[in-house]
């Protein structure tokens, strides 16, 4: 395996960090992950090996305000004005920097969580740019109160200025999520079922941080934009999805949000958009008991786009292809 690591000009010259993870030998797919918020890039180094093994290229960025991009750990969290476009931006700018890098080959792009959101956003935009779309641990069902946070965030932001850390919002949108794991082991139970996970993650100094004020903000604005029906209806209808989550994870309201966004993209004419729910799963799919059986379906996913058209070929999808989701 061969690794890389770089930095990638991107919007108004920032220069993001990328990682690359590569077979020795011709990768059948590049893959590329936007991880969630309170993390980074190099988490999924050992999920890239697992691929990597299996033929596929492996990238990921640290996103603003996560990982390197950072140059002092006191600054996690802390994001510039509209970083959330800055951040689309940055994913099509990297993107095309891969088409580059690997001429004729297939590029998947993945988004965890936070990323998936982004990566919603990127493909009502700039879809047509890539040859696959994976969502890990997505929602496409509208909070109620989102209108009321992003008032409350904008408040802070602009009083309490671009270094507060919003602890209120901070709780109102993650302080339930541990609740349907009593009694509670960690604040982080509702990550995985692999508590090994969950204490590398408590443990691990760059992720679980507080985000700011302004990071909730345009957050928050990027997610109603991306829930927005006009863009949904943009999306293109022929580029295959495939999305993957836990049934029990809260960021996917439990299966109930998830489903929410296969039936809306549907809806939207996505002809190819096949799913995996898995029974029990929490929120890092990638990091669970089941992490392998993960690894699977997302290769046999990628496997069955095939060179002379989109098509999708392997049985496991079929049936997930067309029809209401239940």
């Amino acid at each position: 395996m061969q690794k890389r690591s770089l930095h990638i000009s991107t919007t108004e010259n920032h220069q993001t960090p990328v990682f690359g993870w590569l077979p020795d030998n011709e990768a059948g797919y590049i893959l590329h992950i936007v991880h969630g918020m309170a993390e980074y890039a190099q988490r999924y180094e050992f999920i890239a090996e697992m691929l990597v093994g299996k033929g596929v290229a492996v990238y990921a960025n640290d996103n603003r305000a996560h990982g390197t991009d950072v140059q002092d750990a006191r600054d996690l969290g802390i994001a510039e004005a509209d970083w959330f476009y800055k951040q689309v931006q940055d994913i099509h700018i990297i993107i095309q920097f891969l088409r580059k890098e690997h001429p004729g080959k297939k590029i998947i792009l993945l988004g965890h969580s936070m990323g998936s959101f982004l990566c919603q956003r990127y493909f009502q935009l700039y879809g047509n740019e890539i040859d696959g779309l994976v969502l890990s641990a997505t929602n496409g069902k509208a909070d109620p109160l989102m209108g009321i946070g992003i008032i409350v965030a904008r408040i802070q932001y602009k009083i309490m200025g671009r270094s507060f850390r919003s602890g209120l919002i901070d709780t109102l949108s993650f302080g339930k999520f541990n609740k349907a794991f009593k009694p509670n082991r960690t604040t982080n139970d509702w990550l995985s079922r692999d508590e090994k996970q969950v204490d590398k993650y408590v443990a691990d100094p760059w992720c679980g941080f507080v985000c700011s004020a302004g990071f909730f903000y345009y957050f928050f604005k990027g997610i109603r934009d991306a829930f927005d029906k006009k863009n949904i209806r943009s999306i293109p209808q022929n580029i295959p999805i495939y999305c993957f989550g836990g049934d029990k994870d809260p960021v996917g309201l439990s299966g109930k949000g998830f489903l929410q966004l296969i039936n809306s993209w549907k809806a939207a004419g996505a002809k190819y958009i096949g799913y995996d729910l898995y029974p029990g799963g929490r929120h890092e799919m990638l990091n669970d008991i089941n992490r392998e059986e993960v690894v699977h379906n997302l290769v046999a996913w990628m496997a069955s786009i095939k060179n002379d058209g989109l098509q999708i070929t392997n049985q496991h999808f079929l049936n997930t292809f067309t029809g209401k989701s239940q």
